[in-house]
């Protein structure tokens, strides 16, 4: 059983690819996985979640703070980097069971190693340990500290940097535009005379052949309501100790998400590093929401998508309810900005924003992408016509109560949350003849925009608005009858909604779709004239053609697979499959998860592989139309686990009793999977001749 993604030789241009490989997170914070002697300039980020600032008319983000891992060696004067000098040998070694990074560099005339992480137990915590090697007799000169030389994507975000220093003690005060104050403690281990300039320290000296210094710095990330941790009394413990601290804070975790796979050496490690970088992004302790691109910068603004309800949520539902519950509290608490949000466009109800930040206010755009070659931006309608993330925000809780018993959520405002959304479709529906149409709106699809009748849509909202009647209606849920007079005018809608049927046994992805030039995705390749150009918007090269960049009606089918016969299913996956072009890393996922369910395993599997392996390879797009766009891809994770265990594992959990049909592919001889539900903690097991087992643990 491999455990440890490790990494050899040193190629400068995956320096970027590296950083999301190797992130360490905690949910509060991430640190990406970079070299001590690195800038700014290859993207050293400590990002904050849930913390934003905007500088001027620019996008308001999530913020990034100073390096304190920041570290350069000279030797005889000269500087010994990576970036300047070839290594003989360089390695970085992620143990992915108890989420630490080690790093060992051998120059000519020095090896420098380190261990890091990013604590799991005090969640403000990160440290590191840094050691150099004399491989002859040198001088060596250290300089290392605090690096305020921020990275920042649409900085800068301070208006004010100040350190404050104590003997081997700093204290960074960062006070933003918006008005926050954001705290970092840094303390180095390094006894003995240091200078110090700003916010650095150097140190020198002599080394015989064989001869090694090393040290520790710790730092403590806290916001301006924290309540402030003594970095002195936190070190004082010892790197070794807070390191266990940490590593068995962080291995519990891995076990009740633990996954195997048995007879695939290749695809149990995917799955595993899959785990990693979603038990990365879990909080325990606040209720934030999780960004589209997790801990590892300021991509997407920081900002959380329906990737949280759809890929996210429904891991940690069966893995740590805690983190699952936060998040949807987290919609709860925005509830205020998708009420306003719906009121900006004369709606009622709830229009949740497609990009979510700590207010539920919009943060998307109109212009979130560029023509790579003129520069120019390009109008996109994400912000006013993505409406399903309502409905997926409805599913979310449904799902989650189905799966803890955990009926308070609703009773603590999860059921305002579904009628507010409830009643937002309802106003934001046309009336056509006899029936209710959802007119003008982009689907899961982006790249054909202002759409009538999205299947995705459309299906949805219906789902959405039928649970809020359920649990309106429900007497524990709602005891005092909240809204209870909204229900039959709730019922009328869903019953008067046009619902698109299958057309040949295909449903029409929407309306008008089936009469879009059918070009195979090869040919319209030939038309691409900028790799960076984006394929969607007015004038994309996919907007007038059935390519398409994600599932969209077959992540409905999916989703919703009860509602559909399994000729439907495999008429529309051979239909769409081809026609796709996973312009986005929450495709794959979501076909493979249906291919499983369809039996065709040998395209289930190769779509797991390209989810559960995305930021293994870095395989995926780095731009969109000129915006970057990279960092982690934790949806993509999040859809390889449920591609496994919804699809291949066929995990049902119906009337209190679980149930599995699994559809292992030829290279699998067993499956299995640690869940916790309706708290309890339980083994799927799976085999390759269709049996199965499951077991309390």
């Amino acid at each position: 059983m491999k455990t440890h993604l490790i990494k050899t030789g040193f190629i400068k241009d995956n320096i970027i690819n590296d950083g999301n490989t190797f992130l360490l997170a905690n949910g509060h914070i991430g640190y990406r996985g970079t070299l001590e002697e690195y800038t700014k300039e290859q993207l050293v980020s400590l990002n904050i979640v849930g913390v934003y600032d905007q500088y001027k008319d620019k996008w308001r983000e999530s913020l990034n703070l100073p390096n304190p891992f920041f570290v350069k060696c000279f030797v005889d004067d000269k500087e010994i980097s990576i970036l300047n000098e070839e290594p003989l040998n360089h390695s970085l070694d992620l143990d992915l069971t108890k989420a630490v990074l080690r790093r060992e560099t051998e120059f000519k005339d020095i090896i420098i190693s380190s261990t890091r992480f990013v604590s799991h137990k005090t969640d403000s915590l990160l440290g590191e340990r840094y050691s150099v090697k004399a491989k002859k007799d040198l001088h060596l000169s250290l300089t290392f500290g605090v690096d305020l030389d921020v990275y920042e994507i649409n900085g800068p975000h301070y208006v004010q940097k100040q350190v404050i220093r104590k003997n081997n003690r700093l204290v960074f005060n960062g006070f933003t535009n918006e008005d926050d104050v954001i705290f970092l403690t840094y303390i180095h281990s390094l006894e003995g005379s240091t200078e110090y300039k700003e916010s650095l320290f150097k140190k020198d000296i002599y080394l015989k052949k064989g001869e090694e210094i090393s040290f520790e710095m710790f730092a403590l990330v806290e916001e301006e309501d924290d309540s402030k941790l003594n970095i002195e009394e936190v070190s004082s413990c010892g790197f070794d100790a807070l390191l266990k601290e940490h590593e068995n804070a962080f291995f519990n975790k891995y076990m009740d998400s633990h996954v195997e796979i048995k007879g695939d050496e290749d695809a149990d490690f995917e799955m595993r590093f899959s785990i990693y970088q979603l038990l990365c992004v879990g909080d325990e302790n606040r209720c934030r929401g999780i960004p589209a691109r997790g801990c590892s910068g300021q991509t997407y603004k920081g900002a959380i998508f329906w990737d949280s309800e759809m890929f996210l949520i429904p891991f940690f539902t069966l893995t740590n309810p805690i983190v699952a519950r936060n998040s949807l509290v987290y919609r709860i608490n925005t509830l205020k900005g998708a009420m306003a949000k719906a009121k900006e466009f004369n709606y009622e109800g709830a229009f949740y924003a497609w990009e979510s930040q700590d207010t539920g206010l919009e943060a998307c755009s109109k212009y979130n992408v560029t023509d790579p070659k003129t520069g120019e931006p390009i109008r996109t309608y994400f912000n006013e016509k993505q409406i399903h993330i309502s409905a997926d925000i409805v599913y979310a809780f449904d799902r989650y109560v189905k799966l803890t018993n955990d009926y308070s959520i609703l009773q603590e405002g999860g059921l305002e949350v579904m009628y507010q959304c409830a009643l937002f479709f309802v106003t934001f529906a046309k009336k056509v003849g006899d029936l209710w149409h959802i007119l003008d709106v982009i689907g899961p699809d982006e790249y054909h925009e202002r759409i009538n009748d999205n299947a995705f849509t459309n299906y949805m909202a219906k789902h959405a608005i039928e649970l809020a009647v359920k649990y309106l209606k429900n007497k524990k849920v709602n005891p005092n009858k909240s809204h209870i007079e909204d229900v039959t005018r709730f019922e009328n809608f869903i019953n008067s909604l046009y619902i698109p049927r299958p057309v040949s046994g295909v449903i029409e992805q929407f309306d008008g779709y089936f009469k879009l030039e059918d070009v195979t995705l090869e040919n319209l390749k030939k038309r691409i004239k900028d790799p960076k150009e984006y394929w969607g918007g007015e004038n994309g090269v996919a907007s007038k053609t059935k390519i398409i960049k994600q599932a969209d009606t077959c992540a409905l089918v999916a989703l919703l697979e009860d509602e559909f016969d399994e000729d439907v299913k495999k008429n529309n996956f051979e239909y769409y499959y081809p026609r796709t072009e996973h312009g986005s890393s929450l495709s794959s996922g979501m076909y493979s998860r249906l291919a499983f369910r369809l039996n065709n395993l040998d395209e289930a599997y190769k779509m797991f592989r390209k989810s559960a392996s995305i930021d293994i390879v870095g395989s995926n797009k780095l731009y969109a139309g000129g915006i970057y766009i990279g960092g982690t891809h934790i949806a993509s994770s999040g859809g390889a686990y449920l591609s496994l265990l919804y699809g291949c594992l066929g995990f049902k959990y119906e009337d209190g009793k679980i149930k599995l049909d699994p559809h292992l592919p030829k290279t699998f001889e067993s499956l299995e999977f640690n869940i916790t539900l309706n708290n309890k903690k339980y083994v799927l097991c799976a085999y390759r001749d269709g049996s199965y087992k499951v077991k309390e643990r």
